[in-house]
């Protein structure tokens, strides 16, 4: 009988090796930061000692955790490729669209319904994207719009290693500060003040970015981080502070009146990407629902930026 480790724990101890970062871990698992926490420390147990060590403010592997990372990775690759193949029939066009969970949240999958209208053959599944996930995993379409937070999605293209890919611009992009209606910052000699500057916690230069990009020097009495960019924007809406948002973000709560944008847009010519990985499954018609997808999302980022 074969005495296997928790399984279930494998997926937390290799994100969290890969980004060296519990709370990273846990914002592309989809999971809590305790219960990443909690599953570490059972298949540390498991396997005879700890698998990371404090080292500052972050984590460092140990030598049991460096050997349990190098033999799991690929070993993780090999089961979702394997998984995938399982899944679909060869001929089944499958897209499988990596994207941030705020952008999906907010402006994608409420279009959805929009694509299979119009491409009932296809099924689109959503994979979670963010600045630090590689591309190992396999994936058809990387969507990446956050200009604020850097220039690509995914790895330094010096170092990147997966498969190859094509890069499709698919759209401009604007970006601004938000907040609810009376909590607008005010006027203070040359400067903008505010009271609470809100920040999202996995893309902390958003705001500096955002002064270079607008021109105009926000300042804060305090910042609050929040683990998750779409957290940040309902506590904006809630009137706890001021946050940063791409404007197909936030479109629904300016119509309504919910938010407001003191300072309106900043735009960024071709800032919506879509990044198209070379293909697993070569057949006709998965392409034909690859461009599909491309064409149905350049389409929808014309009528709604």
């Amino acid at each position: 009988m074969r005495h296997l480790p928790p399984l279930g724990a494998l997926p937390a101890f290799e994100a969290t090796a890969r980004l060296g970062s519990v709370t990273a871990a846990a914002e592309e698992l989809g999971r809590t930061h305790s219960a990443i926490s909690k599953q570490l420390r059972h298949l540390g147990e498991d396997l005879g000692g700890g698998l990371f060590e404090k080292v500052g403010t972050g984590l460092q592997l140990t030598a049991r955790g460096r050997q349990l990372q190098q033999d799991l990775g690929p070993m993780l690759d090999r089961l979702a490729q394997l998984s995938g193949e399982l899944r679909a029939p060869r001929n089944h066009k499958r897209v499988r669209l990596a994207v941030s969970a705020t952008f999906a949240t907010r402006w994608l999958t409420p279009r959805l319904p929009r694509f299979y209208a119009a491409h009932p053959e296809v099924e689109i599944h959503l994979m979670m994207s963010g600045p630090h996930r590689d591309m190992r995993e396999p994936c058809d379409l990387y969507l990446s719009y956050d200009r604020l937070r850097g220039p690509l999605i995914g790895p330094d293209l010096k170092t990147y290693q997966g498969p190859p890919y094509e890069e499709i611009v698919l759209g401009d992009t604007a970006y601004g500060a938000v907040c609810a209606p009376g909590r607008a910052p005010q006027k203070r000699g040359a400067h903008w003040s505010t009271e609470l500057r809100l920040v999202h916690a996995g893309a902390p230069q958003s705001w500096q970015a955002w002064s270079r990009l607008s021109g105009i020097h926000l300042q804060a009495d305090r910042e609050q981080a929040y683990p998750h960019h779409i957290l940040a924007l309902e506590a904006a809406a809630a009137g706890l502070g001021i946050s940063i948002a791409e404007k197909r973000l936030v479109q629904e709560d300016l119509a309504s009146g919910r938010l407001i944008a003191p300072f309106g847009f900043r735009p960024v010519v071709g800032g919506l990407l879509a990044r198209v990985v070379a293909a697993t499954d070569p057949g006709a018609a998965h392409r034909e629902a690859v461009s599909a997808c491309v064409d149905w999302l350049r389409e929808m980022a014309e009528t709604s930026g």
